[in-house]
């Protein structure tokens, strides 16, 4: 395992996010600028993304040091030279998945051109951002939702695209990624935290809209960056898979008493009647993840909501 320690990390300072407007690109802007990738040796962070990086009024994300290129992956003619890459460009927007034929063509595009640029960047490093959603079983895995089967199939398609990139000498893993908390989670799409924590700030109520037995888990955004930054740093010839998240479950009742706790108000709690016969679980096994990299969570759910709510001010749209 390449230690942090190695003079040979000297080479691998330069870092570049492919999709970086989202949760998980913001995370790492705000982990760069607080000096969290320097153990690394990760001294410059490029972001291409189609979006503006927009943030509410409320808070701010310091993008001077970081250099940003506009553009959509699928038609870029050419990438920076880095020789770190997080891939992370796919949609999780509910909404565009109703138009399927679409999302699965700009999908497949985009990591297929992406593929085709990195194979003339012999020396880098390629980690791809999957979902834990792949992960088929009775538990993970509705196959009924058809947002979620488009998703993972798709999810399917870049694994299998990214893990080819070996007979091109390019060095890759994946990690499958579960749920996570932090500073820049969306309060008004479909993670339901983020729903909480918005409803308890703007009226005062926390809805469960959940007919079933919910369990989840959450991992604080500095732990997934983290957690990302030694997968990738560790990649070798033979690609892996790691499951990233938390293991530590909790179920939303529980979830939505504990995100009330945090507020100096009182919060009420409105939930449906619970059909206990179905249990929707999606927990990460991140044992494989822990052992291969001696990794830790540092945070628990409690100080990580309590540092999210602390810097989150969620903005009515007007």
């Amino acid at each position: 395992m390449l230690e942090v320690k190695n003079t040979n990390l000297i080479k691998l300072n330069n870092l570049t996010i492919i999709g970086g407007s989202g949760f998980v690109g913001k995370s790492f802007i705000d982990s760069f600028n607080r000096g969290m990738l320097k153990k690394y040796l990760i001294t410059s962070l490029t972001v291409i993304c189609r979006n503006r990086i927009v943030t509410p009024k409320a808070k701010h994300l310091n993008l001077k040091k970081i250099k940003i290129i506009y553009g959509d992956i699928s038609k870029i003619k050419k990438l920076p030279k880095s020789n770190l890459f997080i891939y992370a460009a796919e949609t999780t927007n509910v909404d565009k998945y109703n138009k399927v034929k679409k999302v699965q063509k700009d999908h497949k595009r985009a990591i297929n051109n992406f593929c085709k640029l990195i194979k003339n960047l012999k020396e880098s490093r390629v980690l791809y951002l999957s979902s834990g959603s792949v992960i088929k079983s009775k538990v993970l895995y509705n196959s009924d939702n058809i947002y979620k089967k488009i998703y993972s199939k798709l999810k399917l398609y870049s694994e299998s695209k990214i893990k080819a990139l070996k007979n091109f000498n390019i060095k890759s893993s994946t990690a499958r990624c579960f749920t996570f908390i932090g500073p820049w989670l969306p309060m008004n799409q479909q993670y339901i935290l983020g729903n909480f924590i918005r409803d308890a700030q703007c009226q005062e109520k926390i809805i469960i809209r959940s007919r079933n037995l919910v369990y989840r888990s959450y991992m604080y955004s500095d732990d997934m960056v983290d957690w990302l930054v030694k997968i990738l740093i560790n990649i070798k010839k033979t690609h892996k898979i790691y499951n990233v998240g938390s293991d530590r479950a909790i179920e939303i009742k529980k979830l939505a008493s504990l995100v009330s706790s945090q507020f100096n108000k009182k919060i009420k709690i409105v939930s449906k009647k619970i059909n206990s016969n179905y249990i929707d679980k999606y927990i990460p096994n991140i044992s494989k993840t822990k052992n291969d990299l001696n990794l830790k969570i540092k945070y628990s759910l409690t100080k990580a909501l309590q540092l999210t709510i602390n810097k989150t001010s969620y903005e009515k749209k007007n």
